[in-house]
């Protein structure tokens, strides 16, 4: 029976294979995740780059991961896996200190593992971040708020849609859809996904 540690090790392995791969081809490793469900494990990969992230990409991605994936043994990954890759979506999830402190001046939400200053969750404009923390700019208390990395759950960017004033009689546009392989029809651009079964 592998030891928690060496749970941990592989796991690590994983997450480095991985990232290697998907920034040899240009595109910046978000998460490395792995969920188990009723169907089976799913390795989930999120992907991003400056000009955004297409279904294309999401595809080009998935099958080096494939080729990386079914050339290497990793523990956890002997029976059936779904493989998802996608992107962060507008509201990007949070993972590092690195990531907190790209996004200074943005809004972001904060879920905690337990109370601070009596409440599990946050949203804040960041004023700063490090391995210490992250702090929020809480506007309508006009007071910075520090949330010690330990506590922070999870996090993401807030998107926040500009009001609009359709001219008088127009008609909305109609959102462009895509669907692609694995099944999964998305708006575009919110966050885009690519599946496949192993």
């Amino acid at each position: 029976m592998e030891t928690e540690n060496g749970e941990q090790e592989s796991g690590q392995r994983l997450t480095l294979a991985v990232t290697e791969t998907v920034e040899r081809l240009g595109y910046e490793c978000v998460h490395v995740g792995m969920k188990g469900g009723p169907g089976g494990l799913n390795l989930q990969v999120l992907i991003d780059s400056l000009g955004g992230i297409t279904v294309d990409d999401c595809e080009t991605v998935s099958r080096s991961l494939n080729r990386m994936l079914d050339g290497t043994e990793f523990p956890g990954l002997e029976g059936r896996y779904y493989l998802e890759v996608s992107s962060p979506g507008v509201e990007r999830p949070l993972f590092t200190p690195e990531q907190y402190g790209r996004f200074l001046g943005r809004e972001a939400r904060l879920r905690l593992n337990e109370p601070l200053q009596g409440r599990k969750s946050m949203t804040g404009t960041i004023s700063a971040a490090d391995d210490q923390g992250v702090t929020l700019y809480v506007a309508e208390e006009e007071r910075d708020i520090v949330v010690p990395f330990h506590l922070i759950k999870g996090g993401n960017l807030v998107f926040r849609m500009e009001p609009q004033n359709p001219r008088k009689g127009g008609k909305r546009p109609s959102a462009n859809r895509k669907k692609h392989r694995g099944g999964v029809g998305e708006d575009v651009p919110p966050e885009l996904q690519c599946e496949e079964e192993h």
